[in-house]
């Protein structure tokens, strides 16, 4: 069965299947083999489970930690943070590249505060870098568009979900 995940305007198919000794991974025609080593679930305080994941892609073995929000999936793996949204490729025009709203993948301690109020960013610039589990994580802007608010602050916990940027979209 393949799953769609968008990430911005990009559709991305995924499609697992048994094959012995974990699953044979498709991700865009690119073929991987996975391998579960362990998982560790938390509940967070909004009731949102979250995953720690220590899994071996292709005989390399790396931890991610995985949270479901609604129709959202937030992916920390090896220190890079990965947003998707479940289905198809929306046709409500900008909200194609992607929402403007950054969210806190997990729950963790602000590090850097990267934009202010009024800041001009493109997709991929850094926004905020997020300290959890002894990990930094670099959370970027999926649309470009102009900073409307920043709700993180530098030394300060945040829960998963919690949302620290929202860009408006457009030049």
């Amino acid at each position: 069965m393949e799953t769609r995940l968008r990430q911005g305007a990009r559709t991305i198919g995924v499609t697992l299947a048994d094959d012995g000794d974990g699953q044979r991974a498709e991700i865009d025609g690119r073929v991987l083999h996975v391998r579960q080593v362990a998982t560790h679930r938390v509940r967070t305080a909004d009731g949102t489970e979250a995953a720690e994941v220590l899994v071996a892609i292709d005989g390399q073995t790396s931890r991610a930690i995985v949270v479901r929000t609604g129709d959202r999936i937030l992916v920390s793996l090896d220190g890079r943070a990965h947003a998707f949204a479940l289905g198809e490729e929306s046709s409500r025009g900008a909200a194609a590249g992607g929402t403007g709203v950054t969210v806190a993948p997990m729950p963790g301690k602000i590090s850097r505060v990267l934009v202010a109020a009024g800041d001009a960013v493109e997709p991929g610039d850094p926004l905020v870098v997020l300290e959890a589990m002894k990990m930094e994580t670099t959370l970027r802007a999926e649309v470009a568009g102009t900073v409307r608010a920043v709700s993180a602050e530098a030394g300060a916990m945040v829960e998963a979900g919690a949302v620290l940027v929202e860009i408006v979209p457009g030049g």
